[in-house]
């Protein structure tokens, strides 16, 4: 499999120093997963810790993790990519239970960890202690903002928040603009805002009609990022 550096901005691999990564990617050997695939189920007790990595050289890696409510509701909550682990929740818990389901939205390549051995790799890479808490930090805050927003903001604002948010960890130059890089449904997207497809379908049919975005089958391009950002000011 090809390792493509650098890890993208943010990601857990990312904040590692360069010996420790070339430790924990020498340490499991990756294996090809298909698309649809589930890396992590709710409930499970495995302990297992997943890599996320691409088949091959710029090739696109996204993960949905998602949970399904006590009443039926299926919520996403996040999206996580190439240089992200996931599966590392479940070695802070009690009882050892995943909360979430993990999801493989492309094909891509994984390192599975054993749980025991990944926690035993960040007891002796104190990095990797610091790189894991910093995510996890910057994950409960992205949470709770979110959680606020849905009380606090429109449909709209919310929408220029989360598109902004994807292009400034993910996004890439596209036709005069900046792809996303996060390939969704407005089905996922409004799961993602806390709102439901035909309202993600209005928002997204404003930022158009204002130049501010293309978007086509899962794409989104960002236009004029300044204005995207207007539109969050201008409706939170």
């Amino acid at each position: 499999m090809t390792i493509r550096t650098p890890w993208p901005h943010g990601t857990f691999m990312a904040r590692l120093n360069v010996a420790t990564a070339h430790r924990l990617v020498g340490a499991a050997p990756a294996r090809r997963v298909d698309a649809g695939t589930v890396l992590v189920r709710q409930g499970d007790r495995s302990g297992e810790v997943f890599l996320l990595e691409p088949c091959a050289a710029d090739s696109p890696v996204f993960a949905m993790i998602g949970a399904v409510l006590r009443n039926g509701t299926e919520a996403m909550l996040g999206v996580r990519v190439h240089g992200d682990v996931v599966g590392e929740m479940r070695l802070f818990r009690e009882d050892g239970e995943a909360t979430a389901t993990v999801t493989a939205t492309t094909a891509m390549a994984v390192r599975a960890f054993p749980g025991e051995a990944f926690r035993e790799f960040l007891k002796e890479h104190p990095d990797a202690w610091s790189a894991l808490t910093a995510v996890m930090g910057d994950r409960l805050a992205d949470s709770d903002r979110r959680r606020a927003e849905f009380v606090g903001y429109e449909v709209p604002a919310r929408l220029a928040r989360l598109l902004t948010d994807f292009a400034a960890r993910h996004g890439f130059p596209d036709q005069g603009g900046t792809d996303v890089g996060i390939r969704l449904s407005q089905e996922d997207l409004g799961k993602l805002i806390g709102a439901k497809p035909d309202a993600v379908n209005k928002a997204l049919r404003e930022l158009r009609g204002r130049g501010l975005v293309r978007s086509g089958y899962r794409k989104v391009v960002i236009t004029d990022p300044a204005g995207l950002r207007e539109i969050y000011e201008e409706h939170g």
